[in-house]
């Protein structure tokens, strides 16, 4: 059964216990209100009935003191008008008790008729017979009235026990179908909660996961209505959505190796000037020597002439290979490398890209300075981290003045995490640089022949972030310098072992 149904049936089933409430009420009220209304009708009667009666006796009192008959005959006809009221009044009443108003009416018609004959011999009479005939008859109509107020007692009396019967049965009625519609109303909430508020927490929970980017958490489908085919297609979403995520991922990683490389080549390109210059001085003096040895060994040699042979070979030797190391630190930046993680000596790192960077000649009116621990090994990927030493060193150098800039380059262990502080004395950063210095595209450098594109320090957090280590930055103002912390987990034994 649909949601949709299932309401409604509740709905339904709430109306109709509401509907029996209501009949139940209407009946309870009119019944009781029948019940009054009787007994205010034979009370009114009775009043009625109790003023016949006193001008009865005041009419007997008269006959029986021997007044004139003006007097008791002015009575019995005050208490014929009574009466005609009375029957007048019994007219216009509703017939709910058919049976006890017809009495009634026949016993205020003989009424009437007996109280006519005794006014009728108090206008004729001459003597003790006719007083006699007076006083029996309104002896008589005295009992009449007594029995029928009697009459009007009970029915009063009746009156007030059904109207107590019926306001107590219809008590009972409403305080059972409330009672049995208060179960439901909490059944039906139950049932409500259950089917409606449940699946829309849980739908909002799956939401805020899909939201934080868990795209694999689906909705449970336990029936076919409206939430079942929420769920269903809501899990239709969210598998499109994590394919969707997964390709885009794919695509970012292809696209951030792409600018790795990117960058890593721009820095090479800026470094391979410098280097050039550093490799053109072993060239000249292994060129130089090699020309004065290749005359030398053209014509007789004495001992002399042969020591000085070997000594030029050995400074050949020697520039060749320090050209093979500047090629091979060149080198060791520009290889792209893969993700494995290995066991990384991050003081080595340091000291190479420093001593590089010191044989640059446009740094060597700056000084740079390193005091690492050793032994500070890392897990990481030695070409990523090679460029992010680089990637912090260059811009600590361009942001100092020459012959008056340092930079510092600090590392130690601290609490299972390798350390390395890059402080410069350079022009520093404001709140709103530090707030954005390691986003995409953003740059402030200006006056430099270096010009960047921003992505060097966005790059840099990228890596640090992907080693699971952290990299801040600080500055106390502008002109005050800068330092970038970088945290790196420690190599342990147990990872050197898998």
């Amino acid at each position: 059964m649909t949601l949709a149904k299932r309401i409604t049936l509740k709905t339904c089933v709430l109306t109709t216990a509401l509907v029996i409430v209501a009949v139940s009420a209407a009946w309870g009220l009119l019944a009781a209100r029948k019940s009054v209304r009787i007994a205010g009708d034979e009370y009114a009667e009775l009043r009625m009935i109790l003023n016949l009666d006193e001008h009865l006796m005041a009419a007997r009192g008269m006959v029986e003191a021997g007044a004139t008959p003006e007097g008791a005959n002015a009575e019995l006809l005050e208490a014929v008008r009574v009466l005609r009221n009375l029957l007048g009044f019994q007219d216009q009443q509703h017939r709910d008790i058919a049976p006890h108003e017809e009495e009634e009416g026949r016993y205020l018609q003989a009424l009437e008729s007996n109280v006519r004959k005794v006014a009728a011999s108090l206008t004729t009479q001459t003597g003790e017979v006719e007083v006699a005939a007076a006083l029996a008859g309104l002896k008589a109509a005295q009992a009449q009235l007594k029995h029928l107020a009697n009459e009007m007692d009970e029915t009063i009396a009746l009156s007030h026990r059904a109207s107590s019967r019926t306001l107590q049965v219809t008590l009972i009625v409403l305080v059972l179908v409330s009672c049995a519609m208060i179960l439901t109303t909490v059944l039906v909430n139950i049932a409500l909660y259950r089917s409606v508020v449940v699946p829309i927490r849980r739908l909002r929970d799956t939401v805020r996961m899909l939201a934080s980017g868990r795209f694999d958490k689906r909705l449970p489908q336990t029936n076919d209505d409206e939430f079942g085919q929420l769920a269903r297609d809501f899990n239709q979403m969210a598998a499109e959505l994590d394919e969707l995520y997964h390709d885009l991922e794919r695509r970012v990683r292809e696209k951030s190796r792409e600018l790795v490389r990117s960058e890593r080549l721009a820095g090479i390109g800026y470094l391979a000037a410098g280097v050039a210059h550093e490799i053109n001085n072993p060239l000249s003096i292994i060129s130089g020597h090699a020309e004065l040895t290749l005359r030398r060994i053209r014509k007789p040699t004495d001992a002399r002439e042969q020591e000085a042979t070997e000594q030029a070979l050995r400074i050949i030797r020697d520039e060749s290979f320090r050209c093979k190391g500047i090629i091979e630190k060149l080198l060791s930046l520009s290889s792209g490398g893969d993700a494995e993680r290995t066991r990384v000596p991050l003081d080595q790192i340091v000291d190479d890209v420093a001593t590089m960077l010191r044989s640059l000649k446009q740094y060597r009116d700056r000084k740079v300075t390193v005091e690492f621990a050793p032994g500070s090994n890392v897990l990481g990927n030695e070409t990523e981290l090679r460029q992010v030493i680089l990637n912090l060193t260059v811009n600590a150098l361009e942001a100092v003045e020459p012959d008056v800039g340092e930079v510092q380059l600090k590392g130690k262990r601290h609490n299972g995490t390798i350390e390395l502080i890059v402080s410069d004395n350079g022009h520093g950063m404001t709140h709103e640089t530090r707030e954005h210095v390691f986003d995409p595209f953003f740059t402030q450098r200006t006056g430099s022949k270096r010009r960047g594109f921003g992505l060097g320090l966005s790059i840099t957090h990228a890596i640090v972030e992907s080693h699971g280590g952290r990299i801040t930055a600080q500055s106390d103002g502008l002109n005050q310098g800068s330092r970038f912390k970088v945290e790196l987990p420690v190599f342990s034994a147990e990872e050197d072992e898998a």
